[in-house]
């Protein structure tokens, strides 16, 4: 009895934690192309990107409710800010293809998602913090 107490505390207590970081990180924003992330092609439009660092996934959804969860490749260090309240989602381009290959957090590192062989160019979109 004990056993199963002390298991529904900590399973509690780790998703509290997983949804309060969670929820710190929503940033909202305007992408003005269509774009791939994982495998499945969105529209340009509103997304909201939350990365769940104790999963390894970012989670894109449009306001309407529908989402791509995209695997974590590794996190990246020495962040692209232009200021400290700066995200960025960064979309590998090869010719009118844009694919989201990383994310970046206001004053923190980096989230790699995809990685792109040979020639491409990075198109980085600047997103306002939101929560």
């Amino acid at each position: 009895m004990r056993v199963t107490k002390l298991l529904s505390i900590v399973l509690f207590t780790v998703s509290t934690i997983t949804l309060a970081y969670g929820a710190a990180w929503e940033i909202k924003g305007k992408v003005p192309f269509q774009f791939t992330a994982g495998k499945t092609v969105l529209p340009a439009g509103d997304y909201e990107f939350i990365p769940d660092p104790t999963m390894g996934l970012v989670r894109v959804s449009t306001p309407k409710g529908s989402a791509v969860v995209v695997q974590v490749v590794t996190r990246l260090a020495a962040g692209i800010h232009t200021t400290a309240a700066d995200a960025h989602a960064v979309f590998d381009k090869v010719g009118n293809t844009y694919t989201l290959s990383e994310i970046w957090l206001p004053d923190e590192d980096g989230f790699l998602l995809h990685v792109t062989k040979g020639a491409h160019e990075h198109h980085i979109v600047n997103i306002p913090h939101g929560k």
